[in-house]
């Protein structure tokens, strides 16, 4: 009976060993490309990116200080104001009733050729126009008209808003409670529209919310941002996307950050191919994708970049089909 165990122990291993080996094909493994990149000079900016949304920095909206109709709108969407600025002139309900009423006693005396009472008729037109003006609707601060909703003619009461004017376009984003501790006041940003992709403005952070707000577990903190020159192009409503520039340093040295290697809190690099030499440096800023480097290399000299990737040949195919393919080791022998 050993002698028996002793053969089918054997045979079952090596099948084991032939489905598993024969499973594990050149596309299952762990395939490492390695390559060596000149360390080079260039410049490195260490960002925090946010989204936010283009709004005024002050936002006035102008209402109809009586309840009567329009006369005359004296600006439009897009025109710069200042503070005291008439933009419309607005007929009260009283001054329409008197003035309709003389307009009507006019029209009736034309009508009936009556010499003597159209001349009343115009004079009481006259006094009612020159004791009741139209009231002026004024200006409180100077800036642009970004919204007009009246024209001519319109009936408003004193719930209508007329006009909406803005001082200036600012970037109003939010920040996270892990990135705020790097923004402060004055720090250079850039920011980038949604709908001028192409255009990068210089800005700078002008306020720093003290209140944060929690949104989807994470708390957040507004942070307002004001370009150095606002685009004629900007609109208030447009998606904003804002890089506040941490650190920036030009002409240093850099390599790609995954050619350093870690160890109990030391960096080293490798240097050359085939039996690469390993050595210890000292790095500064990064940003992700490229590391200052501050000693232990020179400009030109060559490190070695590591990377891996796993590739399957069958690729696409559930794990339960892949493990179904294995025969399982089974193990016994003699009680």
């Amino acid at each position: 009976m050993k002698k028996l165990w002793l053969v089918i122990i054997p045979l079952v291993v090596a099948g084991a060993a032939f489905y598993y080996f024969r499973d594990k094909s050149p596309g299952d493994s762990q395939q490492t490309a390695v390559e060596t990149v000149r360390v080079q000079r260039g410049d490195i900016e260490v960002k925090v990116l946010s989204t936010g949304t283009i709004e005024p920095h002050t936002r006035v909206e102008v209402g109809s200080p009586v309840s009567g109709r329009i006369e005359k709108v004296l600006v439009d969407e897009g025109d710069m104001v200042k503070k005291g600025d008439i933009l419309a002139w607005i007929s009260s309900e009283d001054r329409i009733a008197l003035l309709d009423a003389a307009r009507s006693a006019l029209e009736s005396a034309q009508e009936a050729n009556d010499a003597e009472a159209d001349r009343e008729a115009k004079a009481g037109y006259e006094i009612a126009d020159k004791a009741y003006r139209p009231v002026p609707l004024t200006n409180s601060i100077s800036g642009e008209v970004i919204s007009r909703t009246c024209e001519p003619g319109q009936n408003v009461s004193t719930a209508t808003t007329l006009f909406a004017i803005a001082d200036r376009l600012v970037a109003k984003v939010q920040v996270d409670e892990a990135d705020i501790g790097k923004i402060r006041q004055g720090q250079e940003a850039w920011v980038t529209l949604d709908a001028f992709p192409d255009e990068r403005v210089t800005a700078r952070v002008s306020k720093i919310s003290r209140e944060g707000t929690l949104v989807s577990d994470v708390v957040e903190y507004d942070v307002m941002v004001e370009a150095v020159r606002v685009p004629a192009h900007w609109a208030s409503g447009m998606t904003a996307n804002v890089e506040f520039i941490i650190a920036s340093k030009q002409n240093v040295l850099e390599i790609p950050r995954s050619a350093l290697v870690e160890e109990n809190g030391r960096e080293f690099v490798r240097l050359g191919a085939g039996a690469p030499v390993r050595r210890e440096i000292r790095t500064g800023i990064t940003d992700g994708k490229m590391t200052e480097v501050l000693e232990g290399l020179k400009e030109g000299d060559r490190v070695l970049v590591t990377s891996s990737s796993t590739s399957s040949a069958g690729e696409g195919q559930s794990d339960s089909s892949s493990r179904s393919r294995r025969m399982p080791m089974m193990m016994g022998g003699p009680r």
